[in-house]
């Protein structure tokens, strides 16, 4: 059975482990050619010493860290990628040629999409969420993951967290879409235009 690449507990690089666990689900990829890419990643990453220090300290969401990431790897291992949701108008960038994302979707279109997403074979998805410990506070955790199936009412992490109390399964009523959202019953907050929904060429 294929297992997740694990992330250590004192690193903060969950969100090259998300491609990775991609990769992992779309060709089988094995440790040493993850670690090789990790190891890519991060030389490529200190040559700029103030977004190396931003990726450290968790002081970037990482998005273009991920987008970087995918368009390097798939030189080397074919996949097709793209963002399904926008960022919010006044930041939302332009993608020539292809269909608009779909802007500040519902947790019912979230769903939606990416079940629609997994039905088909060789595809996968990854994302990043905020957790809260309640609504008043600021988020305790911001974790980028990759998703390897879901059904209408779980959706299953391939994640790289082996924590005692790491999110494993999502109900479809557990999370939010926007911040706005958040209260004591959910928690949960995935940020639509993190998503990015990944597939073999074929």
């Amino acid at each position: 059975m294929l297992k997740p690449f694990y992330q250590g507990k004192l690193d903060s690089f969950c969100a090259i482990y998300a491609v990775l666990n991609a990769l992992r689900l779309l060709h089988g990829i094995r440790t040493s050619r993850a670690r090789e890419i990790l190891n890519e990643s991060l030389l490529a990453l200190a040559e700029n010493p103030k977004a190396f220090r931003a990726f450290l300290e968790q002081d970037t969401d990482y998005v273009t860290l991920v987008d970087s990431l995918l368009a390097f790897v798939a030189t080397r291992h074919p996949l097709r990628y793209f963002r399904p949701f926008a960022l919010p108008e006044s930041k939302r960038p332009v993608d020539a040629g292809k269909p608009a994302p779909l802007l500040n979707p519902t947790t019912a279109q979230f769903w939606t999409q990416c079940q629609d997403w997994l039905a088909q074979p060789g595809r996968t998805l990854i994302f990043r969420f905020l957790r809260y410990l309640t609504p008043e506070s600021g988020p305790v955790n911001r974790h980028w993951t990759c998703v390897d199936k879901m059904d209408s009412a779980s959706m299953h992490l391939f994640d790289c967290s082996h924590e005692a109390e790491s999110i494993q399964n999502i109900a479809n009523t557990s999370f939010v879409t926007s911040e706005k959202g958040i209260r004591r019953e959910t928690l949960l907050w995935i940020q639509p235009e993190t998503v990015r929904f990944l597939r073999l060429p074929f």
